[in-house]
């Protein structure tokens, strides 16, 4: 394993003494008492906000004296299983743990390391543990410990845990495009590499790792990794995109999976995207031109909404962009954190982090300004409307081709009329049969057509008279929750 261990034991041992993410031992390693420790120490180290706790044999705990071991942790068995293996399996949620046994002035040593949860409390054989003090006890018996755990876990993010550890600066510039980042502020890249370095810390895409080297974070390789695969944690997020014959799954025709980080990676990806979407031929002053049957914009509003609001908890998936014939789908793993309803104009993100530095590097619009803007785009380029489909572990968003109105849906109508509202409503105006017209490309004498859309809309229950006593002439409306929002 990389690293210095005899650094980071030097760096342990300057703490005046035992902490609750810390413990001392010099030869117990009875496997149950290990594993209680284990859960405890991370449970400890959450709510100090630790980024990892250790246990480490050969040390006095009073004295701190460095007396040696004889535990080694790569050979101890647990039942016939490697004992680290075993420790792995009866831990929930799923740690990382570090093991390191080596020698130092002649003693031998031993440390694990202990990569707290960003989930949930840890537990060890189905209970959790907290230390009181020197002592390993229950959570369960200390309630306002507990409830202060819980909380913790929420602060606590997969942007901030780490995808690889014990890197040199060497490696760190190896493994991540850092020039990137100062590229898309517009900024000189240093020609210091210690100053690159203490940028990357300071930003939090890296962190000093206690034995002379750092830990790569989650974020930092998500945004500016090279090669996505060499860091396990998130080997499976990168951007999958498949392109179909036809309007079904039944024969792609290309298929693409990145593997750079997303800020290193995003526009071109978005120039992979755009060159496989269809086209149409447009005379402009006499000169034929060819364009997108769908606006740049949207496309990048949708997938950058994807990347950013993703659950990286969940194993094995990343985002997917799907082209057909007559529609995008963009999906992310994770449950949509918002109502279908509400989710053009609420705000809330799974991953604040990771959206802050994207939009600060122009990745993504301001905060407040992506998937309103991507309708609005959408609007003014007369598609129908994007449909917002939310399943228990993912969030897909399909973009529509062009589509006249006569060969939408009853349904469709309707839903693009509720999204023409809630656009008309964020920009503080009102919906009304002349607006509607415009956004279904309809001529005055059509108006008839929009108020029967308008009439379907009011029936389903999704736009209300924006004054109650209105009558029908020049009638405006809100969307249906509009009234309690003002």
């Amino acid at each position: 394993m990389a690293g210095n261990p005899a650094l980071l034991l030097k760096r342990l041992l300057e703490e005046s003494a035992e902490r609750s993410w810390l413990e001392f031992k010099v030869d117990n390693c009875d496997p149950d008492m290990v594993g209680r420790t284990v859960s405890a120490c991370a449970n400890a180290a959450m709510l100090e906000e630790k980024h990892k706790a250790y246990i480490i044999w050969g040390i006095e705990n009073k004295t701190k004296k460095r007396v040696g071991t004889n535990v080694v942790l790569a050979d101890l068995q647990k039942g016939g299983e490697n004992f680290v293996n075993w420790l792995s399996r009866m831990i929930e949620p799923r740690l990382q743990l570090e093991h390191l046994d080596f020698q130092h002035e002649g003693k031998s040593f031993a440390i694990l390391a202990i990569e707290p949860s960003y989930d949930k409390p840890v537990r060890f054989s189905g209970s959790e543990y907290i230390r009181i003090g020197e002592n390993v006890k229950p959570l369960k018996e200390y309630p306002n410990h507990e409830r202060s755990l819980w909380f913790a876990t929420g602060r606590r993010t997969f942007e901030n845990a780490i995808a690889l550890g014990h890197q040199s600066k060497e490696e760190i510039l190896d493994k991540l495009q850092c020039e990137q980042f100062y590229k898309l502020r517009g900024e000189p890249t240093p020609d210091n590499a210690d100053e690159i370095i203490r940028c990357f810390v300071q930003k939090e895409f890296i962190k000093e790792d206690m034995e002379g080297g750092y830990d790569v974070l989650n974020l930092g390789a998500l945004l500016f990794a090279k090669d996505l695969p060499q860091f396990p944690s998130i080997a499976s997020k990168s951007v999958r995109i498949v392109k179909y014959q036809g309007k079904d799954k039944r024969r792609s025709e290309e298929e693409q999976e990145g593997k750079l980080g997303y800020a290193v990676g995003f526009t071109g990806m978005l120039k992979y995207i755009s060159a496989r979407l269809p086209k149409e031929e447009l005379y402009e002053g006499g000169v034929r031109k060819t364009k997108s049957k769908y606006p740049d914009l949207a496309i990048r509003e949708v997938v950058a909404n994807a990347l950013i609001h993703q659950d990286f908890t969940i194993p094995g998936v990343g985002p997917i962009v799907e082209i057909y014939e007559d529609r995008i789908e963009v999906t992310n793993p994770g449950k949509s954190l918002i109502e279908r309803d509400r989710i053009i104009d609420e705000r809330r993100s799974r991953n604040e982090r990771l959206a802050s530095i994207m939009r600060e590097l122009g990745i993504c619009e301001e905060r407040g300004s992506g998937i309103d803007k991507a309708i609005i785009e959408i609007e003014e380029n007369k598609l129908p409307a994007p449909h917002f489909i939310a399943s228990s572990h993912s969030m897909r968003v399909v973009i529509f081709g062009p589509r006249d109105l006569a060969k939408m849906s009853k349904q469709d109508r309707v839903w693009s009329c509720f999204c023409h509202c809630v656009v008309r409503w964020l920009q503080h105006d009102y919906m009304s049969n002349n607006s509607l017209r415009e956004r279904f490309s309809l001529k005055d004498e059509e108006y008839q057509i929009a108020s029967a859309v308008i009439a379907d809309a009011k029936k389903a229950k999704r736009i209300i008279p924006a004054d109650p006593d209105q009558g029908k002439r020049n009638a405006k409306y809100i969307p249906y929750w509009g009234r309690l929002e003002e």
